[in-house]
C-alpha cells in the first residue's frame, strides 16, 4: 500500500496522462478517421470504435498501477452478435471491457458524458449510446437503438445493475438487455469484472494501491425456445452466475 501523499501525486499524474491521450485520440479521430468514415461510407463508428480499444489498451499499458488479465476470450465467436452483460464496479470497467473484449460493440453511457469536449465528441463518432437517466422515453430509445445495432451485426454492452455497486456487492439487473435478447434472439454474453473497484472505488479518483483488474468471459447463454414468461428467470440465471464467478475470483 502507498502512503496518501504518493497516491495523490500519482493519481494526478497519471490522469493527467489519460487526459492528454484522451485529447490526442479524440483529434485523430475527429479530424482523420471522420474524414475517411464519410468517404468510404463506413457510418457504424467502426473505425472509432478502434480508436477507443487502442487508447484503453494504451492507456492500460503506460499506467504501472493497473495490470488487465483477461480469460475466456477464446469462447467469443467473431462476427457474431453478443447481447454482452456484466457486473458493475467501477468508472475503470469500460476501460478494462474496451482493452480486452476483441470484438466490435456500442455501449450505453450516460448522456452527459457526451457533452464533454474531446470524450464526448469521440463517443458520438463511434456511435455509442446516450442514456438520460431516470427517463423511461430515453430508456426506450436506447433499447431500440441497442436493437439496430444488433440487426447489423454490432454487439451491444449493458451493465444492468444500472450504476456501479457502492460496496462492492452485485445488485439487482435491470430487465432491459435480457428483454432485447429474447426478443432478438441474440445470445447473451456474459462478463465477469474483478479488481476495478479496489483501484478506483466509487466516487473516488484517488490510486490506492498497484491493482490487478480482470475480464473473464463465461459461457454464452442462448435464449432461442425460451418464451417472455421465462424473462425473470434468464434474468435471475444470468446474475447468479456472475456472482458466483465473482465471488471465486475475488
Amino acid at each position: 500500500m502507498i502512503s496518501w501523499v504518493q497516491s495523490l501525486v500519482i493519481s494526478a499524474a497519471g490522469w493527467l496522462l489519460v487526459g492528454a491521450g484522451t485529447v490526442f485520440f479524440s483529434l485523430w479521430g475527429l479530424l482523420v478517421l471522420w474524414p475517411l468514415s464519410l468517404i468510404s461510407g463506413k457510418a457504424d463508428g467502426c473505425l472509432h470504435h478502434g480508436v477507443s480499444q487502442f487508447w484503453a489498451r494504451t492507456i492500460s499499458v503506460l499506467l504501472p498501477f493497473w495490470e488487465i488479465r483477461s480469460e475466456g476470450l477464446e469462447k467469443i465467436q467473431k462476427g457474431k452478435p453478443y447481447v454482452v452483460v456484466s457486473n458493475h464496479q467501477s468508472l475503470l470497467d469500460i476501460l478494462v471491457v474496451l482493452a480486452r473484449l476483441p470484438i466490435h460493440f456500442k455501449f450505453i453511457a450516460k448522456r452527459e458524458l457526451f457533452w464533454i469536449p474531446f470524450f464526448g465528441w469521440h463517443l458520438v463518432l463511434a456511435r455509442y449510446i446516450p442514456l438520460k437517466r431516470g427517463d423511461a422515453e430515453s430508456g426506450h430509445q436506447c433499447l431500440e437503438k441497442a436493437r439496430q445495432w444488433l440487426s447489423r451485426g454490432v454487439s451491444v454492452v449493458f451493465f444492468p445493475e444500472g450504476t456501479r455497486s457502492p460496496d462492492g456487492s452485485i445488485r439487482e439487473f435491470k430487465a432491459g438487455a435480457f428483454k432485447l435478447a429474447l426478443e432478438t434472439g441474440v445470445e447473451l454474453l456474459p462478463l465477469v469484472i474483478a479488481g476495478t473497484r479496489d483501484a478506483i472505488p466509487k466516487r473516488s479518483w484517488v490510486v490506492r494501491k498497484r491493482t490487478t483488474l480482470a475480464l473473464k468471459v463465461l459461457d454464452p447463454v442462448s435464449v432461442r425456445g425460451r418464451s417472455p414468461e421465462d424473462l425473470e428467470l434468464i434474468r435471475e440465471e444470468v446474475r447468479s452466475i456472475i456472482i458466483r464467478e465473482f465471488e471465486r475470483m475475488r
